[in-house]
């Protein structure tokens, strides 16, 4: 019942929900690079919406547990996904609840069964992403090899689509900082070119009718991550649209696997009930 009654006085706090709902994943975006980096079409996102640079992800920080984190409100416990070996017909802990694909239930198995005729999509970067999604749930799930390729996939479907939730993950960041370090002038270089491509996703969509929801899987040290240091662990997270404030910066404890209950409640769904995240409040 408490649970219930924070979800609907967040839904009443939200105000117009959004008719479209674009999520870009961001593979190693550190918080230290969106500081330093010019990033204006980031920073942007941040000055019309609400955005903290102190979300924190799970451990290991690798990228499979936490995309499933950010994509199923729950951490490794209950999700399963414990590291980057993780297959389905191969891992060793067993996801508390089973969705329609007999895998933690996710945003788009939790959407799709409160709106069957919603349109999801996909596009992926990184290979391995494309196996923690439903695909039953999704229209399209596709991958696309490297971030300008599969930014431009992106904004083709969207145009073409219009899509009630497109989620877009871009993996060359991840690359840099691997290549050349997470402290690196190629890796601040990197970002800036992800930047630029988030500003073109930008420039096609309806801003009054769309949240956008930037998000990622972890930071890095030298050319690694995975180990469990603030610079890995801590992410951006980034709201702007419909019913999110304009310009704040969220205080408090906020996790990347509250991505998923809070952009339910901004829709007005309801969230899995085996998740753990919670809805944050972004008015």
């Amino acid at each position: 019942m408490k649970n219930l009654s924070l979800f609907l006085c967040l839904t009443a706090l939200a105000g117009a929900a959004p008719k479209h709902v674009v999520i870009i994943g961001v593979d190693g975006l550190s918080v230290e690079a969106l500081r330093e980096a010019g990033a204006p079409n980031l920073k942007q996102l941040m000055a019309r919406g609400a955005w903290t640079l102190h979300a924190r992800g799970v451990l290991p920080t690798v990228s499979s547990p936490n995309w499933m984190s950010i994509l199923a409100g729950a951490g490794p416990e209950q999700h399963g996904v414990d590291s980057n070996e993780w297959e389905r017909f191969q891992h060793a802990i067993e996801p508390v609840c089973a969705g329609p694909e007999r895998i933690f239930p996710t945003l788009f198995s939790q959407w799709k069964a409160q709106r069957p005729q919603a349109h999801l999509a996909v596009i992926h970067d990184w290979p391995g992403f494309g196996r923690l999604v439903e695909k039953e749930s999704t229209a399209a799930t596709r991958h696309v090899k490297g971030s300008p390729a599969a930014m431009a996939a992106a904004i083709a479907y969207w145009k073409q689509h219009k899509p009630d939730l497109l989620f877009v993950h871009l993996d060359d960041v991840d690359h840099a900082g691997h290549d050349k370090g997470w402290e690196s002038a190629d890796y601040r270089r990197e970002v800036a070119v992800v930047d630029r491509l988030i500003g073109d996703m930008l420039a096609a969509l309806p801003a009054a009718q769309t949240l956008v929801v930037i998000v990622a899987d972890h930071g890095g040290t030298g050319t690694k991550h995975g180990n469990p240091t603030m610079r890995e662990l801590e992410v951006p997270w980034i709201l702007a649209g419909p019913g999110v404030a304009r310009g704040r910066e969220l205080t408090g404890p906020i996790y990347s696997l509250d991505t998923a209950p809070t952009v339910l409640a901004l829709l007005g769904l309801r969230p899995h009930a085996c998740w753990t995240g919670r809805a944050v409040a972004v008015k």
